[in-house]
């Protein structure tokens, strides 16, 4: 009998239990998206953000950060401040190398006036699977906008190529393909590239040809790396030093900038790596906001839903309010007429968001293919918290209408003919 109860309680004012149902599915649609997009989307938006530069530098241990590639670079003086060049792809055995997504080794001097920075511009390099790939300030940092063409420092026959920074080159009036002395030695200008920070004022050549140039054969003093990492939070800033093993362990296994610069450390040894925090933090604030909109944007979708359930289910009890005090008045118990309701929300709740959340999966792939041209792979324990979620939102939008209705005295509305 309950449940015949419900059932013909469902049939009536069909429109109105579709357009609560369609209200439920539209807010679980779009929070299964955007929740599926933020949990799976971190990784592409921290790619994205790989086109500001490197986020970690290594440089040998007592080396000063003034000057080089990028927002922050080093001086080196001495040879106990120089790095085997060699080393360099021992970054990517690391426990967080497939996180590591470029990286550059260089090497400063300078002529005259002129600062100089021998680098690799997308140089060949074994990785520690054996396998051949290449890397260099060309993937390090994708925004660099080139006039010309790059030097190819794989091959020898144009090593002796070079690329000035747009600053420099407007001081000096040089045009891509012009030939000029580097240190004494003819050097072709292969292109100009823009970059927006200090690079623009110096000469980029393979880092093969400076260190021959400056008699530093295989010697840097500076790696760029390029990581995909995790927002700082107050346990990243700890000093591992003062961590327990635990602590410590967890620490490891998070790819928080600081955790992969101290293992790219202890894979270099007697070299320092320190995070850029002006890219780290940035980037850190970048996810935050993000995924704080997303968040922020599911819940209203959720709770416009529950509003807009609220706002019909007041409607109804007030047309079925003679049907309420007849219920009560035969006998019927107020904990047994509120299931009654309650169950025909949670029903209409249950409804929209199967549909919702079956409709935001689709949503979410659209979503991260549009703006990320790469697929999202929503969690399978998405769509069932969110189909909770909307049978909880559609049960509290109807309580208080429900609740307003059952303190109503049925003697009352009964009298007035209602």
């Amino acid at each position: 009998m309950f449940f015949r109860i419900v059932e013909e309680s469902i049939r009536r004012a069909p429109r109105r239990k579709a357009l609560a149902v369609a209200a439920i599915a539209m807010g679980a649609a779009v929070a299964t998206a955007m929740l599926g997009v933020m949990l799976d989307i971190g990784d592409k938006i921290n790619r994205e953000l790989r086109a500001e530069g490197a986020n970690i530098v290594v440089t040998a241990k007592g080396a000063s950060l003034t000057g080089g590639i990028g927002s922050v670079a080093a001086s080196t003086a001495g040879a106990a401040n120089y790095i085997d060049e060699a080393r360099v792809p021992k970054i990517k055995t690391i426990f967080w190398g497939l996180n590591i997504t470029a990286f550059s080794p260089s090497l400063s001097a300078a002529d005259g006036a002129v600062p100089l920075q021998g680098v690799w511009f997308r140089h060949p390099y074994k990785a520690p699977n054996g396998e051949i790939k290449t890397t260099g300030i060309r993937d390090l940092n994708p925004a660099w906008q080139l006039q010309g063409t790059w030097p190819n420092d794989a091959d020898s026959a144009t090593a002796n190529e070079c690329l000035a920074g747009a600053a420099l080159a407007r001081r000096n009036s040089w045009q891509p393909a012009r030939d000029i002395t580097v240190l004494g030695q003819p050097c072709r200008l292969s292109g100009i590239v823009t970059t927006g920070d200090e690079t623009d004022d110096r000469l980029l050549l393979p880092l093969a040809l400076l260190q021959s140039l400056t008699t530093h054969p295989g010697q840097i003093d500076r790696i760029d790396v390029a990581a995909l990492t995790k927002p700082e939070d107050d346990f990243a800033r700890k000093d591992p030093r003062t961590m327990t093993n635990a602590e410590y362990e967890r620490w490891s296994c998070t790819n928080y900038v600081t955790s992969i610069a101290h293992e790219i450390a202890e894979a270099l040894p007697g070299t320092e790596a320190r995070p850029v925090r002006r890219v780290a933090d940035s980037e850190g604030k970048i996810l935050d906001r993000i995924a704080g909109l997303m968040a922020f944007i599911a819940a209203a979708a959720l709770l416009s839903a529950g509003l807009t359930v609220w706002s019909l289910t007041a409607t109804t009890m007030m047309e079925r309010r003679g049907e309420i005090a007849i219920m009560q008045a035969i006998g019927g118990a107020r904990w047994l007429v509120a299931s009654l309701f309650t169950l025909e929300a949670a029903l209409m709740g249950l409804a929209g968001g199967l549909i919702g959340s079956l409709s935001g999966v689709f949503l979410a792939r659209y979503v991260g293919q549009s703006v990320f041209h790469s697929a999202v792979e929503v969690s399978p324990v998405l769509p069932f918290v969110i189909i909770a979620a909307a049978i909880v939102i559609a049960v509290a939008g109807a309580a208080q209408p429900l609740r307003r209705a059952l303190r109503m005295e049925p003697a009352i509305i009964l009298r007035e003919g209602l």
